[in-house]
C-alpha cells in the first residue's frame, strides 16, 4: 500500500480497534491511496481533525500549465479567439477531472 511508512518520529504505541463494513473499509482504503498515505495515517488525522491533503497529478497540472500557457497565446494573438475558446474548453475540462472524486 503506498504511504509514508517510516516518516513518523513519535514512537506510536497506543491502538484504537474499529470495526467498519467492508464497505467502509474500502471507501477508506481508497481515501487512503488517493490522499499517498497508508490506512492507519488517515484513520489517525481524521480522528484528530488534521488536514489531509490529496496527491496531485503531477502530469495533469502539467498539462493545465501547457493549455493555460496556448490560452494566453491565444487571446494575444490577433485572429486567434477560435482557438483560445477551445484552449479555454480544454481547461475547464481538466479542472473538471480534478474535482472528480477517486474510483
Amino acid at each position: 500500500m503506498p504511504g509514508q511508512r517510516g516518516s513518523e518520529t513519535r514512537i506510536l504505541t497506543r491502538q484504537v480497534g474499529i470495526r467498519l463494513t467492508p464497505e467502509e473499509y474500502e471507501r477508506l482504503l481508497g481515501e487512503a491511496e488517493a490522499a499517498g498515505l497508508t490506512l492507519a495515517t488517515l484513520t489517525r488525522k481524521r480522528l484528530l481533525g488534521l488536514h489531509i491533503t490529496a496527491q496531485v497529478d503531477g502530469e495533469l497540472i502539467r498539462e493545465l500549465r501547457r493549455l493555460g500557457g496556448l490560452a494566453k497565446l491565444a487571446i494575444r494573438t490577433p485572429g486567434m479567439a477560435e482557438a483560445g475558446r477551445l484552449a479555454l474548453a480544454d481547461i475547464r475540462s481538466a479542472i473538471a477531472h480534478l474535482a472528480e472524486p477517486p474510483s
